[in-house]
């Protein structure tokens, strides 16, 4: 038996009327589900957009030659990159 989790979300008339009329063109039965399509459907989108950066050749090239010839890493930079190894990034 799968554990579910319960979400309340308060939206404002015409928004929940834009869900409903969404979710209705697409054949969903419930608000319920619409969003968990759009959570399972645009979600790994969105944190895969936030989790990469695309360099172009001439750009990743520039960060390889500022690295090699930097000695000090900035404290902030330092403190980004904690923050994301503490967030498994």
């Amino acid at each position: 038996m799968t554990n579910h989790e319960f979400i309340e979300i308060h939206l404002d008339a015409e928004t929940k009327q834009l869900a409903e009329r969404t979710a209705a063109t697409l054949g969903y039965a419930t608000l319920t589900d619409f969003f968990i399509y759009l959570i399972q459907n645009h979600a790994p989108q969105v944190l895969q957009e936030h989790s990469h950066i695309q360099l172009s050749h001439a750009q990743f090239e520039q960060c390889v030659e500022v690295c090699q010839t930097q000695n000090k890493v900035p404290t902030r930079l330092k403190q980004a990159a904690q923050l994301l190894d503490k967030e498994n990034f």
